[in-house]
């Protein structure tokens, strides 16, 4: 790279500060930005001194899915005696509010199985994948099933090996999801809009990138990262990433609307990328933080994630490890303004500054316990913190100051 493009480089990424809204709701994937972020207006980095404020707990069934909050309400999926159940609750109380129940298999594969993708809210409607590709479109108020698909069969694709992970993307009148062919939707009525050709198992959810005044889609399925048309899902650049079992779970992480992160586990790293609007060209690549299901996040220069099983900075700009820290597992990251919430995969809860120097708790707590294998991002909405284990266990807490 020519020193003046080093210097453009870090005179962007010096300007790229966080822009997380006012303490929010959480009705999608990654949150308000659909980066991984909040607003910590309201929320206490030491929420856990002198004792943790459970305000309800809920058993679910067992999952992955994460909970989003909308409205008053939190909605999530477990599975049970065959059956998955997506929940709609009080977000406040955890009382049941109303839920659908439906017949599925339990895809236990190397972990104990159960619903995984995270719903999307779009007005008076939520839309949930389940892993087999039965996809719904609820009423928010009644549960209601206003419409449905099997996308698997409708769109003759093989459901992957550990079953569909993906979250749907609502943007305008438009659901946006990625089963291996990337399909788009009529929000209201399930219309197909477009779809492109099988591009592999997928177990990611898409991204939007708005380019020069035009919006696109950074996809990334089995065979790698993509970059479509968002009208019409014309493929306009693509990088080829493999990995040793064809999963790519993390979502790409956008920056600036012009850089895309991207990041495989079983041992094949990741890469920084830079969008044209042709074609995609490599910044950096290595290893330094390979995600293995939990995607990272940007902050002021610096992606904070999980590299396997370390919880890890890098500076973005060059993909320079930063620090990292052992001892949380396959854990997952979200950031609340300036603060670092951290989950372990056995459910210890940290905060710590966000901050490339070092990782410095400034609480640690244990929420959930005897559940080793919490890969639950957690979500923050209204300072209430929830924190779902994949045996079932989902418990809110308060964290406000």
């Amino acid at each position: 790279m020519k020193r003046d493009q080093v210097t453009g480089f870090t005179l962007l990424f010096a300007l790229l500060l966080s822009t997380s809204a006012v303490a929010a709701d959480w009705p999608n994937w990654l949150g308000p930005d659909r980066d991984g972020t909040t607003s910590d207006e309201g929320f206490d980095p030491a929420f856990a001194k002198g004792g943790v404020d459970i305000k309800w707990t809920a058993d679910l069934g067992v999952g992955f899915t994460g909970i989003t909050v909308a409205d008053g309400k939190a909605y999530t999926a477990g599975w049970k005696d065959g059956d998955t159940t997506f929940y709609a609750l009080d977000a406040n109380t955890g009382k049941p509010i109303w839920s659908h129940t439906f017949a599925t298999k339990k895809f236990d594969n190397l972990n104990v199985g159960g619903p995984s993708g995270t719903a999307a809210v779009a007005g008076n409607r939520v839309y949930h994948m389940a892993r087999d590709g039965q996809f719904f479109c609820y009423d928010t108020n009644k549960g209601d099933v206003l419409w449905q698909k099997n996308l698997a069969k409708d769109y003759g694709v093989k459901v992957p090996t550990w079953g569909f992970s993906g979250s749907p993307l609502i943007l305008d009148d438009t659901v946006y999801l990625d089963i291996g062919v990337i399909i788009a939707l009529n929000k209201d009525t399930g219309k197909e809009q477009w779809k492109t050709k099988d591009y592999g198992p997928a177990y990611s959810t898409p991204a939007l990138i708005s380019f020069k005044g035009k919006d696109y889609l950074a996809v990334f399925p089995a065979s790698g990262l993509y970059v479509l048309e968002r009208d019409g899902g014309k493929q306009v650049a693509h990088k080829p990433w493999k990995t040793s079992y064809g999963v790519h779970a993390a979502t790409p992480v956008v920056i600036n609307d012009k850089f895309i992160f991207m990041s495989s586990d079983y041992n094949t790293g990741c890469a920084l990328v830079e969008f044209t609007g042709t074609d995609l060209k490599t910044i950096w690549e290595n290893k330094n933080l390979k995600n293995q299901m939990a995607t990272s996040l940007f902050h002021e220069g610096h992606l904070y994630g999980f590299d396997s099983s370390k919880l890890t900075c890098i500076d973005a700009e060059t993909g320079k490890e930063m620090w990292s820290q052992r001892g949380l597992g396959r854990g997952t990251v979200i950031l609340a303004g300036k603060t670092l919430v951290v989950l372990s995969d056995t459910g210890e809860v940290l905060t710590a500054p966000a901050s490339p120097k070092a990782f410095r708790p400034v609480t640690k707590t244990r929420v959930i316990e005897g559940d080793d294998t919490i890969w639950t991002s957690p979500t923050l909405a209204n300072n209430l913190l929830y924190i779902r284990g994949s045996r079932g266990k989902l418990v809110c807490i308060d964290v406000s100051k």
